[in-house]
């Protein structure tokens, strides 16, 4: 129904003693009342104009609709994949994007591509077996997650460097495929594998930029073809 809130933060008050936050932001001369985890509160300031990007969720029965606040459309993608997780819950899910804001955003995308369910029963106490099912349910969306988290990075490091990176025609074809294997080793990946993805996605002599030889060759990593 929403997509986001721009407007003054009129309230920022934490609800308990370890959160979530109640924020109300006034736009329109209308205030709505949000909820955010503690790592958005801690970016957001009382009296001073903020995006808020909302996801809802309506209680069973005819029960009232709470809305959930990020600072950025990432954070909001994030909070609904952790929604997934069977048995979290809207609140729930709240809690694991805090323990995740406080650690690595995309090492935890990374583990889940990967398939690690110790990585998974790490960070929210599962147990391996029970965190191993989960994974199916979970790595397609976080591959997507990944895919424009990496491609963000990448297109950041061609803004520092003059945009060379996001274009083809100056890119001789050894420095370019040294980069796209770089950045997925970065990943977590074995070198070797990513050579492997790599030559696979490469067949055929297409032209193409480092973000979408990375995302190729991601694809192949996570599908576990190599």
């Amino acid at each position: 129904m929403f997509a986001y809130f721009r407007g003054l933060i009129a309230r920022l008050k934490p609800l308990g003693e370890t959160g979530p936050f109640e924020v109300w932001i006034e736009t329109g001369s209308v205030g709505y009342r949000v909820l955010t985890a503690n790592a958005t509160a801690k970016k957001l300031r009382l009296n001073q104009e903020a995006t808020l990007y909302v996801s809802q969720s309506s209680a069973l029965y005819g029960g009232e609709t709470t809305l959930y606040g990020f600072v950025s459309e990432e954070d909001r993608a994030l909070f609904e994949l952790l929604r997934e997780i069977p048995g979290a819950g809207a609140k729930k899910a709240l809690d694991y994007f805090d323990k995740i804001q406080e650690k690595s955003v995309q090492s935890f995308l990374e583990g889940l591509v990967r398939g690690d369910a110790k990585m998974l029963a790490t960070y929210f106490g599962f147990r391996e077996k029970t965190a191993a099912k989960m994974l199916a349910n979970l790595k397609e969306r976080a591959q997507v997650l990944l895919e424009a988290s990496v491609g963000r990075n990448i297109r950041n490091m061609a803004a520092k460097s003059g945009g060379k990176e996001s274009e083809n025609s100056p890119w001789v074809e050894g420095a370019l495929w040294s980069k796209a294997r770089d950045a997925l080793v970065t990943l977590g990946f074995d070198w070797r594998d990513c050579e492997t993805a790599l030559g696979a996605v490469s067949q055929g002599g297409k032209t193409q930029t480092l973000e979408s030889l990375v995302k190729e060759a991601l694809k192949e990593l996570a599908a576990g073809r190599v």
